[in-house]
């Protein structure tokens, strides 16, 4: 334990040389706006209170200033962490200058900027069983500033401020919200009757509890992103609004408490104020987490987030840092380059490619062997993905001034060799695409039709500009997209009875977690946005049988009609064209499709690709439909004079098409594809 820092000397010095006669001559003027809110001898009695604060983090650090600033004279600080560029979003002390530094200095630093005069004690080993009595001895009350994730040390302090008599207040962010308990001595409920904490639970359970406790009524559960909270890796989303909102009730309802003013309620009341959705919730929550409701959720959770069910994470790693610029590929920028190409889309997220790397090239080589669908005519569909891969790595380069020269088929003797990509130093700047390559996604879920802005259309249109030949028409007309969705549905309807295409959506489909977790390739279930209805029917066709039976009584016809009313919802198709029909130019109509699609993530816009009618078609262009069975090769026939009339161009009647899609405003998703380890592509 420390006391006060002997800077604040200086600083007191300071003051005297300013014209301060004393303490509460500077203490009147700096607290006067105070006055009106606070009497005098309210004031005078907060800055004999003595306020320990564990943990000098997200909120605590703003907890600290904050309660400075209206008054409170004195502070148990403890903290054993450095700030780092992962504080600066929400943490007071996190500034450039600062990295590297201690929380627990800093914070004190800035806290005597506020009030030279602070009476603190200062504990840098942080709070553990041993110091956890001496921390609390003196305090008048607990604001708790603890990482969420910290929950042993958190439950220590408050069972050890209740046998002590000192009231606890936990305000927490959660999302862009602030949720409050107050525990005090003798009164409601302790923390472990409230949360229903018992000793034997695993970790995970107890940060899920104090989580479903905290906030009992989630008024921000309809717009965290649940992906990005993973429990095992001990991190979450956190906002400094929130942050900021917490210290402002907890400071306020610390007044409350010292001043002996009406209403405080402890647990198990609770409160929850969230601006984004202007929801105000309060109540009393009977029994705390044991009540049935409570034990529902907590149930449930249980089973989504600890038992294998819980949202799947692409598990990209930031871009390390590098000091001075690069001018080749050392292992950590080789790395940071190689997860972008396996984060570019491909078939059912097949993933086909491979990998061969000097300090100055990337070489791209195609897998053949992982997609041999009736989609994939002469491994065009690869060829696509292989060209989404090469434009993804340009772009991460770009993040360390660096420029990709791509040579396509640099060795006529290597066949699947698909693309050389030398990389220089040219200093140029970071390409902002790149930092949306780990938020690119597919988002099955219904679009609310809006209208695209003119700006952003131009911006999506613009993306082919590098290329030769490449060109994307957007469609809009109602009128038009209900005629390709009449299209969509026929080809959606083929490829849901033809028994090949069957067998190999089946093969890529993760039907459960484990298996999703273990191979790291295909379309985990949750991803296809189907529903609990949905998951349930793709569960019984999985065998082509019962699919057949199930197709004969209507199925297909039906199923085919969410391809349909999904074009009809969206806001624009977007069809990526190409000059013809080699395969550089669908290596470049790859490129150029990823950054239509990083440029729509950019904007704020959902993308699905609705790939069955143009890869049936370019088999037809390729003279490669035999492998469809007579009658559906009858069923295509007739429907390509419309096809070439919505989407053809009668004077390049040679172009190739890329690919149709279809782009929007959706819900957001609660599951992402993964991808396999970069070591397994590489050679």
């Amino acid at each position: 334990m420390k006391t006060t820092p002997a800077h604040s000397g200086d600083l007191r010095d300071r003051l005297e040389r300013l014209g301060f006669q004393n303490r509460h001559h500077y203490l009147e003027m700096a607290l006067g706006r105070n006055q009106g809110l606070l009497s005098t001898a309210e004031q005078e009695r907060l800055l004999k209170t003595r306020v320990a604060i564990p943990g000098l983090g997200g909120v605590g650090g703003i907890h600290l200033i904050t309660l400075a600033r209206m008054g409170f004279g004195g502070f148990h600080l403890a903290d054993f962490d450095h700030f780092e560029p992962a504080n600066v979003n929400r943490q007071y002390g996190a500034k450039v200058d600062h990295f590297g530094a201690a929380k627990l200095d800093t914070m004190v630093a800035e806290a005597c900027q506020v009030n030279p005069f602070l009476d603190l004690r200062r504990y840098p080993a942080g709070i553990n069983a041993e110091n956890v009595t001496a921390f609390l001895d003196g305090a008048d009350i607990v604001v708790d500033g603890i990482d969420f994730f910290a929950f042993d040390i958190r439950r220590l302090i408050f069972n050890r401020a209740r046998e002590m008599g000192i009231p606890v207040i936990t305000a927490g962010p959660v999302g862009f919200s602030a949720a409050m308990l107050v525990f005090m001595p003798g009164e409601g409920m302790s923390f472990d009757e409230y949360f229903a904490i018992r000793k034997d639970m695993p970790l995970e359970e107890k940060l899920l509890a104090f989580f479903v406790g905290l906030a009992p009524r989630a008024a921000q559960k309809d717009y965290i992103d649940p992906t990005r909270i993973d429990m095992y890796a001990r991190q979450g989303p956190s906002i400094a609004a929130a942050c900021q909102l917490c210290a402002s009730v907890a400071a306020t309802e610390a007044v409350r408490i010292v001043l002996e003013r009406p209403g405080v309620r402890p647990a198990p009341h609770f409160f929850q104020y969230d601006p984004l959705v202007r929801k105000f919730h309060r109540g009393r929550l009977r029994m705390g987490n044991r009540h049935p409701w409570q034990r529902f959720k907590l149930n449930r959770l249980k089973v989504r987030w600890l038992n294998g069910n819980g949202p799947l994470r692409a598990g990209w790693k930031k871009a390390p840092l590098i000091s001075p610029r690069p001018d080749t590929l050392s292992p950590p920028v080789r790395d940071y380059i190689l997860q972008a190409a396996v984060h570019a889309p491909s078939g059912d997220n097949c993933q086909p490619w491979r990998f061969r790397a000097t300090p100055t090239c990337i070489s791209l080589l195609m897998r053949p062997e992982v997609d041999g669908s009736l989609f994939n005519v002469a491994q065009y569909a690869s060829l696509i993905a292989c060209g989404a891969a090469l434009e993804n790595m340009h772009l991460a380069a770009t993040r360390y001034g660096m420029e990709g020269q791509i040579a396509y088929y640099p060795e006529p003797d290597e066949p699947l060799r698909v693309a050389d990509i030398h990389f220089q130093a040219n200093g140029h700047q970071e390409d902002p695409l790149q930092r949306y390559i780990p938020d690119r996604h597919t988002n099955r879920s219904v679009y609310d039709g809006r209208a695209i802005a003119l700006e952003v259309k131009d911006a999506l249109k613009a993306q082919c500009n590098p290329f030769t030949g490449i060109d994307l028409e957007l469609i809009e007309d109602r009128e038009r997209r209900q005629k390709i969705a009449q299209l969509v549905w026929q080809a959606d309807r083929i490829r849901l009875e033809n028994r090949q295409l069957h067998a190999h959506f089946m093969r890529m489909v993760r039907f459960s977690v484990e298996t999703a977790l273990d191979r790291r390739d295909g379309l985990p279930l949750e991803n296809l946005e189907a529903g609990q209805g949905g998951n349930m029917f793709l569960r019984l066709t999985r065998p082509w049988p019962v699919m057949n039976v199930c197709n004969h009584l209507g199925a297909s016809r039906l199923i085919a009609r969410i391809s349909h009313n999904a074009i009809v919802q969206a806001s624009a198709v977007g069809l990526v064209k190409c000059r013809d029909h080699e395969p550089r130019s669908f290596l470049e109509g790859g490129r150029a499709l990823q950054r239509i699609w990083l440029a729509a993530t950019r904007a704020g816009l959902d993308f699905q690709p609705m790939t069955a009618i143009t890869l049936f078609w370019l088999r037809w262009q390729l003279g490669a439909q035999s492998e469809f069975p007579a009658h559906q090769q009858h069923m295509l026939e007739a429907i390509w004079p419309a096809y070439e009339s919505l989407l053809g161009d009668a004077q390049d009647p040679g172009q190739g098409h890329v690919m149709l899609f279809r782009i929007g405003y959706g819900r957001r998703i609660t599951c992402r594809t993964l991808r396999r380890p970069i070591a397994t592509f590489l050679r």
